[in-house]
């Protein structure tokens, strides 16, 4: 009888797929993957003559009997055949595809005086989804004065750009709601080198930048003018980086002083997401040792000499992302993408370093004087 923990279901209202050759899902917050994803081949004859998927249809996406993605959508489906072989091949996205592909309803509007959540889920109202928040940095329900849609601008593209004004990476869960700051509360899973890692491949690079400024402005009046309306700026300090040398970014839309702190640590948290990558593969689907299915902002440990030139070798890490795969040469495997942990969490002035030499700790963005 089949391991259940191996089997990928696709379940439709026309019945439940089992029969495949393929499987890929993936997620990733750092790049489009974020809305989740799937790839999946059929080649087996009398499994091919059954499957009726086609795009459009809707499926939800099981893996060792947990739903990964529910309510999805097929997007293609590629059919070939020659004398010897014969497959199907069917992708595609969670309920979240459809806000990186439509604009947002009317095509421009404009929200004055609320905050992040409140626009978010004007927005993605049309298509039954809803946006929420969860341990988001100190002032990230600032109200926005003024929001204008840009034309042809899509949910996501809005959401992607207020996020970044206050500080938070955003992901699809499996209904294809979109959640934005990292998870808490949820245990860590050990890997060690040698017990529970196939194979592992880690990147630390030398932030090129010791200092990181934002710029912004706003509209003047009677009480705001002069250059605490029209040069507001904050700075942060990214330990390690190359003495003078400094990166400025000009934020994407008008900000306040605790607006512009807040876009200077989204970006400072992207430097350390490229800090440290690791890419570490381990068997089977479901979470060593604790099971359940992966999230974006998972906490892990990882304990490997070999990729840690520290005291304990040891460092923690968390998920941006990951890759749940199956065929007849690789077998039934999980790669996870890993990324400092400072990408979820900004780090506390008063904060103790651990021993971890390209953990960087950069302090949170103070209030800049304009140059």
């Amino acid at each position: 009888m089949p391991d259940p923990d191996l089997i990928c279901e696709v379940r439709t209202e026309g019945g439940t797929y089992r029969d495949w050759i393929n499987v890929a899902v993936e997620q990733n917050f750092m790049n489009e993957g974020w809305i989740r994803s799937f790839r999946l081949v059929c080649a087996e004859p009398s499994a091919v003559a059954n499957l009726r998927l086609k795009p459009g249809d809707r499926v939800d996406i099981a893996l060792a009997g947990q739903v990964v993605i529910k309510e999805g959508y097929i997007r293609d489906r590629q059919a070939a055949f020659d004398a010897n072989r014969h497959a199907v091949q069917v992708t595609g996205y969670g309920k979240a595809g459809l806000i990186t592909e439509a604009s947002i309803n009317g095509g421009t509007g404009q929200y004055r005086g609320y905050k992040l959540d409140a626009i978010a889920n004007s927005v993605l109202k049309p298509y039954g989804l809803k946006f929420r928040v969860q341990n988001g940095a100190e002032g990230w329900d600032a109200p926005f004065p003024n929001v204008m849609v840009r034309f042809g601008e899509t949910p996501f593209d809005l959401i992607s750009r207020l996020c970044r004004q206050r500080n938070l990476f955003f992901y699809a869960d499996a209904a294809g709601n979109v959640v934005a700051g990292p998870k808490s509360g949820s245990g860590t899973v050990a890997f060690v080198e040698g017990q529970n890692i196939l194979s592992a491949n880690c990147q630390l690079r030398h932030l090129a930048v010791e200092s990181l400024v934002s710029n912004s402005q706003q509209p003047g009046s009677d009480s705001l003018f002069g250059k605490k309306a029209s040069e507001i700026q904050a700075k942060a300090t990214v330990s390690g980086g190359t003495p003078g040398a400094m990166r400025k970014v000009l934020a994407e839309m008008p900000l306040d002083q605790k607006g512009a702190q807040l876009r200077t640590n989204w970006e400072a948290a992207a430097l350390q997401a490229m800090a440290l990558q690791l890419q570490l593969t381990y068997q089977g689907w479901l979470k060593p040792g604790t099971g359940g299915l992966w999230e974006p902002s998972d906490g892990v440990t990882v304990k490997s000499p070999m990729l840690f030139a520290t005291a304990t070798g040891e460092q923690e890490l968390k998920v941006a992302g990951y890759a749940y795969t199956q065929d007849p040469n690789g077998g039934t495997i999980t790669t996870l993408d890993l990324v400092n942990k400072l990408a979820w969490e900004q780090r506390k002035g008063d904060a103790m370093k651990n021993d971890g030499f390209y953990d960087l700790g950069n302090g949170p963005a103070q209030p800049e004087a304009a140059l």
